[in-house]
């Protein structure tokens, strides 16, 4: 083999090396755009991943703003005294024009820029800054479903010369900052219909529970002297009636307060999450539920949780579907393991209402399937037992899952 044999041969492997570094770039860039992360991160990274590939001194992403300037999103290698003429010289010249005539703009020598008709003694000296550091600048436009968004700008110190692979490669960088901004946006208007909906749905809880809790006992207030002038003994009902039923919005109001900030009932205590959700039923069928409470000891939050969504879900189907006279739940923790956290849970809701056959096909209507996946979740046993007319009882027990092992 030659001398110029080996050279090449150094070059095809050095090239080689290259697209296997833009090719894991690319998967890299794609991987973060099916991530979480935020549009400032992804931007960044991307940045971060087109300087050393496209053999860049520095890069930045301009965001077209609504009065037409250009100002920097992100950007890696720019020293912060130039960043200034980056925002305005560079909006108002290369740039700009990227923008204007959606194509890539590579300028070899940014001394010609200065020559470019129009330009400010003010932006001149901005752009003095810019010029003593480099020498030559490719804008790739940033287009999202064919609205301009912004521009991808790379600087080289020394003049260089560009060739196809490079500018390709520019471009699909370009293409992937596009891609950013709008899974960002997608994620932001998602976010914000998951918001809507859960606004309506708390306007619809607030009406059909809280609001018509109130009326009800502004009716029974109005009525109430008249009763208790005629009759004491129903004027005692009327107002432990009226009792139940204002408990019963607070109840409300607290519950959907809390649900507006899900880090709170991570927080709060099981015993008083479950208190609240007895004299919520207890306001909405106006009859008194017996809640009882036996331990104090700890338990993980997921299990808490599991444990306060199950007592929720059963209790929403009593109010529903039970037609039940007594209704009780009943919470009780034993033990406390070496890690804090207590050994065994069990909870119990039970009514003496219509009840079903076990045999039909409940589950779904009911909700039990969710309760059972949210049971295994956390390694709890569930057990459901009903029957007509003879009401219905719903048990979950956990045990720490630590004790079991040796």
């Amino acid at each position: 083999m030659n001398q110029s044999d080996q050279i090449f041969t150094y070059k095809e492997m050095a090239e080689l090396e290259r697209r296997r570094s833009v090719a894991a770039s690319l998967r890299g860039t794609l991987s973060a755009l099916n991530s979480d992360l935020q549009i400032d991160q992804l931007l960044d990274f991307i940045v971060n991943q087109a300087l050393p590939l496209l053999r860049a001194d520095a890069v930045a992403i301009h965001r077209l703003n609504s009065d037409g300037t250009l100002s920097i999103q992100s950007v890696v290698g720019l020293p912060l005294d130039c960043l200034r003429s980056a925002n305005v010289a560079l909006g108002r010249i290369a740039t700009e024009k990227a923008v204007l005539i959606k194509q890539p703009v590579f300028c070899t020598n940014l001394v010609d820029l200065l020559n470019e008709p129009g330009l400010s003694s003010t932006q001149a000296q901005a752009f003095d800054e810019i010029i003593k550091r480099y020498r030559s600048i490719l804008s790739v436009p940033i287009e999202i479903h064919d609205e301009s968004y912004g521009v991808l700008t790379l600087f080289f110190v020394k003049r260089h010369k560009l060739n196809d692979d490079e500018l390709d490669l520019a471009i699909d960088f370009s293409i992937q900052a596009a891609l950013a901004i709008d899974n960002a946006r997608l994620r932001e208007r998602a976010q914000q219909d998951a918001v809507f909906r859960e606004r309506n749905r708390l306007a619809r809880e607030l009406h059909d529970s809280v609001i018509q809790n109130l009326f009800s006992a502004s009716l029974i207030a109005e009525t109430l002297p008249q009763i208790i002038q005629r009759a004491p003994e129903k004027g005692a009902v009327g107002l432990n009636e009226l009792q139940l039923l204002i408990r019963g919005a607070i109840a409300e109001m607290h519950s959907l307060l809390l649900e507006l900030r899900p880090n709170a009932i991570e927080e709060a205590r099981l015993e008083e999450l479950l208190k609240q959700l007895s004299e919520i039923a207890s306001g909405r069928l106006r009859k008194p539920i017996a809640f009882t409470n036996r331990g104090e000891t700890v338990l993980p939050v997921d299990v808490r949780l599991t444990f306060y969504r199950t007592a929720q879900e059963a209790i929403n189907n009593i109010v529903k579907h039970a037609e039940a006279n007594n209704i009780s739940i009943s919470l009780v923790r034993e033990g406390e393991s070496p890690d804090g956290v207590c050994n065994q849970a069990k909870l119990t809701i039970s009514d003496d209402g219509r009840g079903f056959s076990e045999t039909s096909d409940n589950s779904d209507h009911l909700g039990f399937s969710i309760m059972q996946e949210k049971a295994d979740l956390i390694g709890a046993k569930l057990s459901i037992k009903s029957q007509p007319n003879l009401g219905t009882t719903v048990q979950l027990e956990w045990k720490n899952p630590h004790l079991e092992k040796p």
